[in-house]
Protein backbone atom coordinates (compact mmCIF):
# COMPACT_ATOMS: atom_id res chain seq x y z
CA UNK A 1 0.00 0.00 0.00
CA UNK A 2 1.05 3.45 -0.84
CA UNK A 3 1.99 5.72 2.36
CA UNK A 4 -1.04 8.16 3.68
CA UNK A 5 0.41 11.64 4.65
CA UNK A 6 1.12 12.03 7.65
CA UNK A 7 -0.04 15.58 9.62
CA UNK A 8 1.02 16.87 12.64
CA UNK A 9 -1.48 18.11 15.39
CA UNK A 10 0.57 19.54 17.94
CA UNK A 11 3.87 21.39 18.23
CA UNK A 12 6.16 23.15 20.63
CA UNK A 13 8.22 20.35 21.70
CA UNK A 14 11.86 19.85 20.23
CA UNK A 15 12.92 17.85 17.66
CA UNK A 16 14.55 14.87 19.88
CA UNK A 17 14.37 14.61 23.88
CA UNK A 18 17.40 12.78 23.44
CA UNK A 19 19.41 15.53 21.92
CA UNK A 20 21.45 17.90 24.11
CA UNK A 21 20.24 20.84 24.21
CA UNK A 22 22.56 23.85 22.37
CA UNK A 23 20.96 26.82 22.37
CA UNK A 24 22.34 29.54 20.53
CA UNK A 25 21.13 33.22 19.49
CA UNK A 26 21.62 34.84 15.98
CA UNK A 27 21.20 38.27 15.89
CA UNK A 28 20.15 39.71 12.38
CA UNK A 29 19.73 43.86 11.48
CA UNK A 30 16.39 44.13 13.28
CA UNK A 31 15.72 40.75 15.06
CA UNK A 32 17.32 37.87 16.79
CA UNK A 33 17.01 34.06 16.38
CA UNK A 34 16.77 31.68 19.41
CA UNK A 35 17.22 28.01 18.72
CA UNK A 36 18.26 24.77 19.70
CA UNK A 37 20.72 24.10 16.47
CA UNK A 38 21.32 19.96 18.19
CA UNK A 39 18.25 19.25 15.85
CA UNK A 40 18.30 17.94 12.32
CA UNK A 41 17.66 21.24 10.89
CA UNK A 42 21.46 21.85 12.46
CA UNK A 43 22.66 25.47 12.58
CA UNK A 44 21.13 28.53 10.19
CA UNK A 45 23.03 31.11 8.90
CA UNK A 46 21.50 34.88 9.39
CA UNK A 47 21.85 36.93 6.44
CA UNK A 48 20.15 40.35 7.16
CA UNK A 49 16.86 39.63 8.90
CA UNK A 50 16.98 36.36 6.76
CA UNK A 51 17.41 32.92 8.74
CA UNK A 52 18.40 29.38 6.59
CA UNK A 53 19.13 25.89 7.29
CA UNK A 54 20.79 23.50 5.23
CA UNK A 55 19.96 20.42 6.87
CA UNK A 56 22.75 17.37 5.77
CA UNK A 57 21.00 13.71 7.86
CA UNK A 58 17.47 14.89 7.54
CA UNK A 59 16.26 11.99 5.12
CA UNK A 60 14.07 8.50 4.91
CA UNK A 61 15.16 5.90 2.97
CA UNK A 62 13.73 2.39 1.86
CA UNK A 63 15.44 -0.15 -0.13
CA UNK A 64 14.51 -3.54 -1.90
CA UNK A 65 10.69 -4.54 0.08
CA UNK A 66 11.97 -3.05 3.46
CA UNK A 67 8.87 -1.30 4.47
CA UNK A 68 8.26 1.95 5.19
CA UNK A 69 11.28 4.77 6.40
CA UNK A 70 9.40 8.13 8.37
CA UNK A 71 11.43 10.75 10.10
CA UNK A 72 9.97 13.51 11.76
CA UNK A 73 11.90 16.71 13.38
CA UNK A 74 10.62 19.80 14.99
CA UNK A 75 12.28 23.38 15.49
CA UNK A 76 11.65 26.07 18.09
CA UNK A 77 13.06 29.56 16.53
CA UNK A 78 11.54 32.44 19.29
CA UNK A 79 12.31 35.61 17.69
CA UNK A 80 12.42 38.55 18.87
CA UNK A 81 12.78 42.32 17.45
CA UNK A 82 16.08 43.69 18.99
CA UNK A 83 15.60 47.57 16.61
CA UNK A 84 12.92 50.26 18.35
CA UNK A 85 9.90 50.49 16.79
CA UNK A 86 10.64 47.18 14.53
CA UNK A 87 7.52 44.87 14.94
CA UNK A 88 6.70 41.43 12.78
CA UNK A 89 3.35 41.35 10.94
CA UNK A 90 3.73 37.63 9.13
CA UNK A 91 5.82 35.00 8.78
CA UNK A 92 6.48 32.65 5.17
CA UNK A 93 8.11 29.19 5.34
CA UNK A 94 9.96 27.48 1.89
CA UNK A 95 11.11 24.47 2.08
CA UNK A 96 12.84 21.87 -0.81
CA UNK A 97 14.70 18.69 -1.13
CA UNK A 98 14.74 15.73 -3.73
CA UNK A 99 13.73 12.16 -4.02
CA UNK A 100 14.42 8.93 -5.83
CA UNK A 101 11.47 6.54 -6.88
CA UNK A 102 12.49 3.23 -8.76
CA UNK A 103 10.20 0.32 -8.56
CA UNK A 104 6.24 0.14 -9.17
CA UNK A 105 5.60 -0.39 -5.26
CA UNK A 106 8.13 2.90 -4.39
CA UNK A 107 6.38 5.97 -3.06
CA UNK A 108 7.62 8.60 -1.23
CA UNK A 109 5.57 11.71 0.68
CA UNK A 110 6.76 14.92 2.62
CA UNK A 111 4.46 16.94 5.05
CA UNK A 112 4.80 19.86 7.40
CA UNK A 113 3.54 21.61 10.23
CA UNK A 114 3.82 25.90 10.85
CA UNK A 115 2.47 27.65 13.54
CA UNK A 116 3.67 31.27 15.21
CA UNK A 117 2.76 31.56 19.06
CA UNK A 118 3.23 35.39 20.70
CA UNK A 119 5.48 35.26 23.64
CA UNK A 120 3.65 38.80 24.04
CA UNK A 121 0.38 39.05 23.73
CA UNK A 122 -2.56 36.98 24.47
CA UNK A 123 -5.54 36.50 23.03
CA UNK A 124 -8.21 35.69 25.51
CA UNK A 125 -6.87 33.65 27.68
CA UNK A 126 -4.46 31.65 25.42
CA UNK A 127 -0.77 33.31 23.81
CA UNK A 128 -2.08 34.66 20.19
CA UNK A 129 -1.29 31.57 17.68
CA UNK A 130 -1.70 31.21 13.99
CA UNK A 131 -0.82 27.52 12.42
CA UNK A 132 -1.03 25.84 9.19
CA UNK A 133 -0.53 22.86 7.62
CA UNK A 134 1.10 22.27 4.18
CA UNK A 135 2.48 18.88 1.82
CA UNK A 136 5.19 18.59 -1.21
CA UNK A 137 1.79 17.43 -3.05
CA UNK A 138 1.72 14.33 -5.23
CA UNK A 139 5.76 12.58 -5.48
CA UNK A 140 5.32 10.41 -7.99
CA UNK A 141 8.05 10.33 -10.83
CA UNK A 142 9.66 6.70 -11.25
CA UNK A 143 12.35 7.67 -13.39
CA UNK A 144 15.26 6.49 -10.97
CA UNK A 145 16.97 9.58 -10.49
CA UNK A 146 16.30 12.43 -7.87
CA UNK A 147 13.66 14.71 -8.43
CA UNK A 148 12.85 18.07 -6.73
CA UNK A 149 10.23 18.97 -3.95
CA UNK A 150 9.13 21.98 -2.49
CA UNK A 151 6.41 22.96 0.07
CA UNK A 152 5.89 25.81 2.40
CA UNK A 153 3.31 28.15 4.39
CA UNK A 154 2.56 31.81 4.82
CA UNK A 155 1.18 32.59 8.29
CA UNK A 156 -0.46 36.80 8.68
CA UNK A 157 -0.70 37.76 12.50
CA UNK A 158 -3.83 40.01 11.32
CA UNK A 159 -5.59 36.67 10.55
CA UNK A 160 -5.82 36.51 14.23
CA UNK A 161 -8.39 38.93 15.99
CA UNK A 162 -6.45 40.36 18.92
CA UNK A 163 -3.31 39.94 17.20
CA UNK A 164 -2.10 41.58 14.36
CA UNK A 165 2.04 42.14 14.32
CA UNK A 166 4.29 41.31 17.08
CA UNK A 167 7.76 41.95 18.96
CA UNK A 168 8.66 38.23 20.07
CA UNK A 169 6.80 35.13 18.74
CA UNK A 170 8.19 31.61 18.79
CA UNK A 171 8.02 29.69 15.46
CA UNK A 172 7.52 26.15 15.33
CA UNK A 173 8.74 24.22 12.45
CA UNK A 174 7.63 20.20 11.66
CA UNK A 175 8.18 18.25 8.94
CA UNK A 176 7.82 14.69 8.03
CA UNK A 177 9.40 12.40 5.63
CA UNK A 178 8.40 8.97 4.77
CA UNK A 179 10.02 6.58 2.31
CA UNK A 180 8.50 2.98 1.34
CA UNK A 181 9.58 0.12 -1.10
CA UNK A 182 7.44 -3.34 -1.32
CA UNK A 183 9.70 -5.33 -3.75
CA UNK A 184 13.22 -6.32 -3.69
CA UNK A 185 15.10 -3.85 -6.21
CA UNK A 186 12.82 -0.58 -5.60
CA UNK A 187 13.64 1.92 -4.39
CA UNK A 188 12.29 5.26 -2.29
CA UNK A 189 14.76 7.61 -1.37
CA UNK A 190 13.57 11.99 0.16
CA UNK A 191 15.50 14.44 1.73
CA UNK A 192 15.00 17.71 3.03
CA UNK A 193 17.67 19.73 1.88
CA UNK A 194 16.78 23.89 2.32
CA UNK A 195 15.48 26.23 4.78
CA UNK A 196 15.27 30.12 4.48
CA UNK A 197 13.46 32.67 6.34
CA UNK A 198 11.62 35.58 3.81
CA UNK A 199 10.90 39.38 5.34
CA UNK A 200 7.76 40.19 4.63
CA UNK A 201 9.07 43.40 3.09
CA UNK A 202 8.93 42.85 -0.70
CA UNK A 203 11.82 40.79 -2.05
CA UNK A 204 13.35 41.68 -5.55
CA UNK A 205 12.40 38.41 -7.62
CA UNK A 206 16.16 38.18 -8.40
CA UNK A 207 16.40 37.75 -4.72
CA UNK A 208 13.48 35.38 -4.57
CA UNK A 209 14.85 33.34 -7.16
CA UNK A 210 18.13 32.54 -5.69
CA UNK A 211 16.50 31.85 -1.80
CA UNK A 212 13.70 29.84 -3.34
CA UNK A 213 15.97 26.29 -2.59
CA UNK A 214 16.03 27.52 1.29
CA UNK A 215 13.17 27.52 4.11
CA UNK A 216 10.89 30.61 4.53
CA UNK A 217 10.52 31.38 8.05
CA UNK A 218 9.52 35.48 9.24
CA UNK A 219 8.12 38.52 8.02
CA UNK A 220 9.13 41.92 9.32
CA UNK A 221 7.69 45.28 9.03
CA UNK A 222 8.61 48.52 10.75
CA UNK A 223 5.49 49.97 12.47
CA UNK A 224 4.25 53.09 11.47
CA UNK A 225 5.35 55.83 15.08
Amino acid sequence: MKINKIFAVSCLALASSTASAAIITQNGNNVSFTYDDATAYGTGNVVGDVIFFTPTTFLAQSLDGAGIDATTATLNIDVTAITTGFSMTSFSLAEEGDYKLSGSGASVSADGYFAATSLTTNCGLPPCRDTTIFDAGTLNNSNGLLNPWNMGGTLNLADVAGWGSDTSVRLTIQNNLAAETLATGEIAFIQKKFSVSIPQVPVPAAVWLFASGLIGLMGVARRKA
